[in-house]
């Protein structure tokens, strides 16, 4: 305990006197007060997808920090795009995470923070929930107009000698102890054999092995990293404890262990005896002085050449991108003009906003992803959103629009298919509001809800397709249209394949795209008929329903019980998205009437697709996705028609 007290001393010293006198851990306190715990929690988000982004988030700090100082040029798009120089090309990563987080942010505060204090917070988080220690972040960078990828061409190297790269921390106004204590940071993370091969075969070209490194991971290495093998393959930097922050680094490099040659030469070379091999002991005996040392050493590059609030540099709403002049943005506006114009009726396109709003579908799927692990039935709510959409006037967002009579809007979420039962979307307006945050007037509704419906499928297990886009939203919603449209599950397959067939949607895209009910819940309102009163005179049940699933659904939905009570559309995975559906329908325990019909229709088409489908779940994954394509394409509004709302429950 004494020692966390020393080391959080320590720090609020090193903040009062060390960093920059205009930066100040507290400049947000009142402009976006939940910064740190926003950032935080999407930090956390990340690392349990992908443990190792930890390690390369606190990479894209440093990679920052090397080049014109810590101004986010590192995350820049662009010909002279620092993400192109050789040390980060193919190799750093984590942008989309700060896409991410950039995006929760400006839904907070829009226009406040600037993406060189967002990756200043996510590299200390990084370090703090892999097990290092914590620190107070001195803030109030804001971000460089400009990237330099020749000086991200010099930054320091795996293959260069010690005197090379305190030469490059000198440069930058670090020392010799931020060398070793900063290289520590390898303690997680891994390496790919392409920066330390050349220590197992042919070591400054004479022919054997680096002779510093331990024979038995020389042995392992070479296992994983052959002669002539790919270049791409991965070790570990830290084999004792990969992904954990600790001092397991720096013993490492007592036994011949540092992966990297620029790691064990802080030990082995002859420069370091007088130099950098006493820290190096020293932090294999105290993590305790690792770490006090480490968060000097951050604080310190923190630090480095800021361009901070009030001087130049600007606060990017997309830290791909710096802000647009405004001779720009009206060039822009003309060019978008003059093509919505020409085109009138412009075809859909994956890449629509490639330049508009790049990061859209980066923001949607971690908005929704944050969502959805607070409420698993959101993915399927929020699939079945877009379905109704385009089911009712086409893909148009019309499902979405609250009635407002003086609108001439007929809300359809008042539909008799739609009453009480859509959800998901409370996600799509964060979704909305987020990406208006950083692309005003530029995504529509109705391509918001095609993005999320394929991001839901993906999460839930299912396939992934290129979405297209381009679609513009309606400034009409009629509930008597959704009522005439929309499927109900009592439909005959008749029935079923007419109203499918009317927005030029075939058989197989009926089946497939039922395919859906794979995932989600429907309520006992929908069911309650066909489990106790299906012939409507005698209380007889569906005689298609297998009995002991008939006894199942009796229990869930019994006579006089909760119509809004929730069932499994799926009971075998039901929060996945798989092709158990089909197999579920072959044993007679689809659970709407308009899902068992698909396979209990002797000698209707659609029986062999059911078994299809069941049988190969590549092959249902394929053409859901075909068809998934197919029914965003009905009806849409391009060009010049409908509107980009604002709002997307009421038009502009």
């Amino acid at each position: 305990m004494r020692g966390h007290v020393l080391l959080t001393v320590f720090t609020l010293c090193m903040l009062c006197s060390g960093a920059k006198a205009q930066l100040n851990p507290n400049i947000y306190a009142k402009s976006c007060p939940y910064l740190v715990p926003i950032v935080r929690r999407q930090v956390m988000n990340a690392l349990k997808a992908d443990t190792r982004m930890a390690a390369s988030l606190i990479r894209l700090h440093f990679h920052d920090c090397f080049v014109n100082g810590c101004d986010a040029s590192v995350l820049l798009d662009g010909d002279d795009s620092e993400k192109l120089a050789i040390p980060n090309l193919n190799s750093a990563r984590g942008f989309e995470v700060i896409d991410t987080i950039k995006a929760a942010v400006e839904y907070a505060c829009p226009g406040v923070v600037s993406c060189a204090d967002i990756l200043t917070l996510a590299a200390r988080d990084s370090v703090v929930l892999s097990g290092g220690p914590q620190w107070r972040v001195a803030l109030g960078r804001t971000d460089g107009l400009v990237a330099n990828q020749s000086s991200a061409n010099n930054l320091p190297s795996p293959f260069e000698p010690l005197d090379a790269i305190t030469a490059k921390f000198v440069a930058v106004g670090l020392n010799v102890a931020d060398v070793v204590a900063l290289s520590g940071a390898h303690t997680f993370e891994q390496a790919k054999c392409d920066v330390f091969s050349n220590r197992l075969f042919n070591f400054d070209g004479a022919g054997s092995p680096d002779a510093t490194l331990e024979t038995t991971l020389l042995s392992d290495l070479r296992t994983v990293c052959p002669a002539g093998g790919s270049g791409n393959q991965t070790a570990p930097l830290d084999r004792n404890s990969t992904y954990a922050f600790d001092n397991n680094y720096f013993k490492n490099l007592l036994e011949g262990k540092g992966l990297l040659s620029s790691d064990q030469i802080l030990f082995s070379s002859d420069l370091a005896v007088n130099t950098t091999k006493r820290l190096v002991e020293a932090y294999s005996r105290s993590q305790y002085l690792f770490f006090r040392d480490f968060i000097r050493s951050m604080i310190k590059m923190g630090g480095i050449t800021n361009l901070v609030n009030g001087s130049s540099g600007e606060v990017r709403k997309n830290c791909r991108r710096p802000k647009m002049g405004l001779s720009n943005t009206i060039a822009l506006l003309l060019i978008s003009n003059l093509m919505f114009g020409v085109l009138g009726n412009a075809q859909l396109t994956s890449d629509f906003y490639s330049t508009t709003c790049p990061n859209v579908t980066v923001i949607a799927r971690g908005l929704l992803e944050q969502a959805s692990r607070s409420d698993v039935r959101l993915t399927a709510q929020v699939m079945r959103l877009h379905f109704h959409d385009c089911f009712v006037n086409g893909c148009d967002g019309s499902v979405l629009l609250d009635a407002a009579l003086a609108d001439g809007v007929e809300g359809e979420k008042e539909a008799f298919q739609n009453a009480g039962s859509l959800g998901g979307f409370e996600v799509i307006d964060e979704i909305k509001t987020a990406l208006e945050n950083v692309c005003p007037g530029v995504v529509s509704c109705a391509d918001i809800l095609a993005i999320t419906a394929e991001i839901s499928v993906s999460l839930a297990g299912g396939p992934s397709w290129d979405v297209l886009l381009g679609r513009r939203d309606g400034r009409t919603a009629n509930r008597d249209d959704a009522v005439a449209a929309l499927p109900l599950g009592p439909d005959s397959l008749d029935i079923l394949t007419t109203k499918f067939s009317e927005h030029n949607l075939d058989t197989t895209d009926l089946v497939a795209l039922s395919g859906a009910h794979t995932f989600g819940r429907v309520q006992c309102a929908a069911i309650t008929n066909r489990v106790n009163n299906f012939d409507g005179i005698n209380g007889q049940s569906d005689p298609s329903v297998e009995p002991a699933f008939l006894q199942t659904l009796r229990r869930q939905c019994p006579r006089g019980g909760s119509p809004t009570a929730l069932v499994n559309l799926d009971p075998t995975s039901p929060d996945s998205f798989d092709n158990d559906y089909f197999k579920n329908l072959q044993n007679n325990r689809g659970v709407l009437e308009s899902d068992q019909i698909l396979f209990s229709s002797r000698g209707a088409p659609t029986v062999p697709l059911v078994n299809r489908f069941a049988e190969n779940q590549s092959e249902f994954f394929r053409i859901f996705a075909r068809s998934m394509i197919k029914m965003g394409n009905v009806k849409t509004l391009t060009g010049t028609e409908g509107e980009i709302r604002r709002d997307c429950r009421r038009v502009n």
